[in-house]
């Protein structure tokens, strides 16, 4: 066996110790008169992840033929600080499970042979991320990027707006929810940076409307391709902006630091995906995916990864609605403490929402399938396949553009097209619609069932509808959930 003789094995359980890196293969030669045991591996995280097995466990982390492995009792995470050291420095690493022993077998005997051993119990299983949608939710900074003839033009053009964007950070490291033509000049030194205040008049970022994901994207991009340090180090300060709004419970707030005033902005907010965008980010730097594939985050910060997402991932299996005794889905804000529903706007009231539930149900399928993780996700699913919630044979219609025609409804029937609605009751599973307050200025006609009983600037201002679902099942179904 000498060619696993320098491995070193160690026990741990909810931590780790140093371990020697195992830099030779697990397979070798020996004697005519031993059989040598195979042993298998199976991937159960990416470098960042968490993982959990079956009692004690060998789990090895690294890649190619640098690994250390640790005998691991229950819950790890598969990070350079859970090993001890980084045994593959500069390389993607992730950890798999021994799915055999590596000790020598003994030679065959006249002796009845042994009853096979028990395979180990399924650590976590990694879904296949083929058609996952909400990897989509990291595509929009792409527009920003430059559109010119030549990879040195595009890059001088992408850097031109990098300076400028730069100019536009504050000094928590957030940005404000700014179209891309705010980039078109530097910041004046003058001009109000944010339109959002906390106390003390400080300006706030916000992940609201994709900011500051998309300018952190935009930035790792451009110190990609360019190597210019300035850009490494506003990426790096976007994300410790990400990391420190995290609130203890897990969840991410819209706004950092707090805002005044306006109270919604401070719940958890899975409205317009916000939340689940920054997690994906997240994910993708942890598993140092472009363009966060070289240096572009220290050690220190991605070390903080997985925490983070562990907690999101935490805060959201304890915030998910649970309608007489069965888990549903979630609602656009939560209570950061609490956990419960909460409203925003006058006319987005606490309820159980099937538009943002799609990506939050999204990202749960990019974990491990733990127990606890499996049965969210397939609670949340069924709930959308229920014939109580899916309304068959119809569709959401928008009015067209332009259009004055106030008795334009847009819910229209149509054969074989399915729609969910925006909003549903927390209690049943009945869907409504919300026009401003009778005391909001301008005042609007409150809570309602039917679409056209509410005031036509929040019937066609807002979204009340559309085949969500769909955008789940497509991947949901190919996985077997």
């Amino acid at each position: 066996m000498a060619a696993l003789s320098g491995a070193v094995i160690l026990t741990a359980c909810g931590g780790s110790e140093s371990a020697s890196v195992d830099d030779v293969d697990e397979q070798g030669t020996g004697p005519t008169n031993v059989a040598l045991a195979t042993t298998t591996w199976t991937r159960i995280a990416s470098e960042g992840q968490s993982f959990t097995v079956s009692g004690k466990q060998t789990v090895r982390y690294g890649a190619g033929s640098k690994w250390i492995k640790l005998e691991v009792n229950g819950s790890g995470k598969c990070t350079t600080a859970f090993f001890g050291s980084d045994p593959a420095p500069g390389v993607a690493k992730q950890c798999e499970l021994r799915g055999s022993s590596d000790t020598p077998a003994p030679a065959p005997a006249p002796a009845p042979a042994p009853a096979p051993a028990t395979a180990p119990a399924p650590a976590g299983e990694m879904l296949s991320q083929t058609g996952n949608p909400v990897y989509k939710e990291l595509n929009g900074y792409t527009e920003w990027l430059s559109g010119a003839s030549g990879d040195a033009a595009k890059l001088a053009a992408d850097k031109v707006r990098a300076d400028r964007m730069i100019t536009w950070q504050m000094p928590h490291g957030g940005f404000y929810k700014n179209a891309v033509k705010v980039y078109d000049t530097a910041w004046d030194g003058k001009a109000e940076r944010s339109g959002w205040k906390g106390a003390g008049g400080v300006e706030l970022g916000t992940i609201d409307n994709d900011a500051t994901v998309t300018e952190l994207l935009f930035l790792s991009d451009v110190y990609r391709r360019s190597g210019v340090a300035k850009y490494r180090d506003a990426a790096r300060k976007a994300l410790d902006f990400l990391l420190t709004m995290q609130y203890s419970s897990g969840g991410w707030p819209q706004v950092y630091p707090a805002r005044t005033g306006t109270i919604y902005s401070n719940y958890v907010t899975f409205n317009d995906n916000a939340m689940i965008r920054v997690m994906t980010l997240l994910d993708h730097a942890a598993q140092r995916k472009a363009p966060f594939d070289g240096d572009v985050f220290t050690t220190a910060q991605r070390d903080k990864l997985a925490v983070a997402i562990d907690k999101g991932v935490d805060f959201i299996l304890k915030a998910q609605i649970v309608q007489a005794g069965v888990k549903t889905v979630w609602c656009a804000q939560h209570d950061p403490v609490t956990y419960a529903p909460r409203g925003a706007r006058s006319f987005e009231l606490p309820s159980k929402s099937g538009q943002e539930s799609v990506l939050v149900v999204a990202f749960l399928m990019t974990r491990p399938q733990t127990p606890a993780i499996k049965s969210a996700v397939k609670s949340a699913i069924a709930w959308y396949k229920s014939p109580a919630v899916k309304v068959e044979d119809t569709a959401y219609v928008s009015r067209p553009s332009g259009s004055k025609d106030d008795k334009f409804n847009q819910i229209v029937s149509k054969a074989g097209s399915t729609m969910w609605y925006r909003f549903y009751d927390l209690d049943a599973d009945v869907g409504f619609f919300s026009g401003r307050l009778p005391t909001d200025n301008p005042p609007g006609a409150g809570k309602r069932y039917n679409l056209m009983d509410i005031e036509a600037e929040r019937r066609y201002g807002y979204q009340w509808g559309g085949n969500y679902g769909e955008r789940l099942f497509a991947y949901s179904d190919k996985v077997g959930y």
